[in-house]
């Protein structure tokens, strides 16, 4: 919602890359929340949860999600390998399978779900590591195979149906990757400390926006409160999004368990045949 109280979206379809920026606490992970429990009831989106806090976080949530990992970056990468196998099927496949080019001109379905893979903290996973030992160059050389394959997903995933969300508390280019980053077609930021931090997410643009500036929302007062490009809207936005705690999540987490299914897999037995007639 925005300051009058009138209802803020953000285009998801055609979408292959979300960055979510701000200062831990501000509202990144109710904002991650309501997103996922918007979707998981649907049996036309599939989940990838990343928690690079490696916490207790969200570990009810990964009932919910096809593949799951904490900070581990042996298994996040082999993960998003997973995901890349993925989009390369479904390159070959979509004429075939959906007669069209581009899945968002049918739209995602059972069979052919949207995968949506959220990695939260996502700096864990794509900074470069100091260091000539052994385990330096193993860790630098796992971040940097990672940020490949996010690169390639952000890039080449749209038109079959797969999107990133990445989520850190600053989106500069020490966290993220600028090439990774500025691929991404949406960016929300909650709080910064930083004039940096926030134009690092939301662009340059965002300096001649003094009243929209993620920098005036560090009072506890904008807990919950982003500013973003808003669809149909000039300039930048601020808006409250809503408040979804951990318990609520875990249990729409718990009770769309059930819908979970492996899309490679519906790929590769014909599954995603059944369905395939544009609707």
């Amino acid at each position: 919602m925005d300051a009058d109280g009138q209802p803020v979206t953000i285009r998801s379809a055609g979408m292959s890359g979300v960055v979510v920026a701000g200062l831990a606490g501000y509202g990144k992970t109710s904002f991650l929340n309501a997103r996922f429990c918007q979707l998981a009831p649907c049996l036309a989106v599939q989940f990838v949860l990343i928690d690079g806090e490696g916490g207790p976080d969200y570990d009810d949530l990964f009932t919910r999600a096809w593949l799951s990992a904490k900070d581990d970056p042996e298994q996040v990468r082999d993960h998003l390998a997973r995901v890349r196998e993925l989009m390369v099927a479904r390159q070959h496949a979509i004429r075939a399978v959906r007669g069209v080019k581009n899945v968002w001109h049918v739209g995602p379905s059972a069979s052919w779900p949207l995968v949506v893979v959220v990695i939260d903290e996502a700096h864990t996973f794509l900074n470069e590591t100091k260091g000539t030992d052994a385990q330096s160059k193993r860790l630098d050389a796992l971040a940097r195979e990672t940020a490949r394959l996010v690169e390639e997903l952000i890039r080449k995933g749209r038109n079959v149906g797969i999107q990133v969300v990445l989520a850190t508390q600053k989106a500069t280019g020490d966290a993220i990757p600028t090439k990774i980053r500025d691929n991404c077609q949406v960016a929300i930021s909650f709080a910064q400390r930083t004039s940096e931090a926030a134009t690092a997410v939301l662009g340059s643009d965002i300096t001649a926006a003094p009243n929209e500036h993620p920098r005036r929302l560090q009072d506890p007062a904008y807990v919950g409160v982003a500013s973003m490009v808003a669809q149909g809207r000039p300039g930048f936005t601020l808006v409250r999004t809503p408040y979804v705690p951990d318990v609520t999540a875990d249990a729409i987490a718990t009770a769309t368990a059930h819908l979970v299914r492996d899309p490679l897999h519906l790929l590769t037995t014909g599954e995603a045949v059944a369905d395939a007639a544009p609707r």
